[in-house]
């Protein structure tokens, strides 16, 4: 009985022996867990519970953000290629090749447990990203808007306004259409005229300060931006400017200028237009100008009945450009999917009219009470 009692003891210390090296393999794999739950939670907490917009305009925006985009873009701008093709790659490549490796060496009988880790892991990967989302670029969705902050007047939109409006932006258009034709600047030139009005523009608007600029990138998704009415986007995760290829030189400012309304932390889309449009026409550049004009147009409704100013050959010439372009590069399908899921997108982000939010740039013009020169007036409490 004695040495049956000694060998069971001598056993255990056996076991414990092989197993003490172990432990601590035991130990990290339950700190990751935990680790990969407290992203997840962080996350979800993140997504539906947004920050004070008032915090998030003086900590956030005119705060850590001012400090992180004069960095990161630059950053961006030295990379040649398209930052955001890299994390595709990893996203439609990388992600299905690890599932498909890990769930081959699983081996049968294990394979759904393996699943079950492996859509875990996804979820706390896919938790990663929104947090560095949110970080470098998604809090500016819960910013302070811009009606808030402007001397805006829902009241004075009107179709009287309207009216008014279109007739003054036809007549800039032909005051401008002769520089256009005659002079465009070289790319360089102009880049650097229109960011010393942007600048402008984002510090009358409430910034603290401007921006880096964003070199206009092109994506080997280009086919796809194409197809999908998609002229350009910021990539949150570089902050840096992706452009599609074929937009026609005298859409490029305003285009451009857009881009950088989000790179200055202007989220929504009519706010982003709107920075986008006052840089143009705030520019010393009669061709930037025109573009910001020429893109203003093209926001307005085509179904007013009075129109007592025609436009210009050169105009007209431009616009039948702008439409030919899309006629021949856009798929229906495919343009019609895109825009139903960034629709989406941006109703789960806190932008309550999703992508209708393009069309209110003509709404915030109208309702924005402006000083001579186009500069916006504040509200008398800021």
């Amino acid at each position: 009985m004695k040495l049956q009692t000694t060998s069971l003891v001598a056993q255990a210390k056996v076991k414990s022996i092989i197993a003490r090296p172990f432990r601590p393999l035991n130990q990290r794999l339950t700190s990751r867990v935990v680790i990969k739950i407290t992203l997840i939670v962080i996350a979800l907490a993140l997504f539906f519970f947004p920050l004070p917009a008032r915090f998030v305009e003086r900590f956030y925006t005119n705060g850590f953000y001012a400090f992180l985009q004069p960095w990161l873009t630059p950053v961006a701008n030295f990379v040649p290629f398209a930052i955001v093709d890299l994390l595709l790659a990893v996203v439609i490549i990388g992600l299905p090749a690890w599932w498909i490796v890990s769930l081959k060496r699983a081996g049968r009988g294990r394979r759904w447990r393996a699943a079950g880790i492996l859509a875990f892991d996804t979820l706390a990967l896919v938790s990663v990203a929104f947090i560095t989302f949110q970080i470098f670029w998604g809090f500016n969705y819960e910013r302070v808007p811009l009606r808030a902050k402007l001397d805006f007047d829902p009241q004075r939109v009107s179709l009287q306004t309207l009216a008014e409006l279109r007739r003054n932006v036809i007549d800039q258009l032909n005051t401008e259409a002769g520089a256009r034709q005659s002079n465009w600047p070289d790319e360089r030139e102009w880049r650097e005229q229109l960011h010393a009005a942007f600048n402008e523009t984002v510090r009358e608007l409430g910034n603290r300060r401007g921006i880096a600029p964003g070199r206009p990138k092109r994506t080997l998704m280009n086919f796809y931006l194409a197809a999908a009415g998609v002229e350009g986007f910021v990539n949150p995760f570089g902050l840096e400017v992706v452009l599609e290829s074929s937009v026609l030189p005298f859409e490029k400012p305003f285009l451009l200028a857009h881009e950088w309304g989000h790179l200055a932390g202007f989220a929504d889309e009519s706010e982003a237009s709107f920075v986008g449009l006052l840089a143009c026409l705030h520019s010393d550049s009669s061709a930037i100008r025109y573009a910001g004009w020429l893109a203003l147009y093209l926001y307005l409704p085509d179904d007013l009945q009075e129109e007592t100013v025609r436009l210009a050959p050169e105009v007209v010439a431009d616009l039948q450009a702008i439409a030919e372009r899309e006629a021949r590069r856009r798929n229906a399908t495919i343009s019609r999917v895109q825009w139903k899921v960034y629709d989406q997108f941006l109703k789960a982000s806190g932008v309550e009219a999703g992508v209708a939010s393009y069309g209110l740039l003509v709404r915030l013009v109208l309702g924005t009470r402006f000083e001579q020169g186009w500069i916006p007036a504040r509200r008398q409490a800021e």
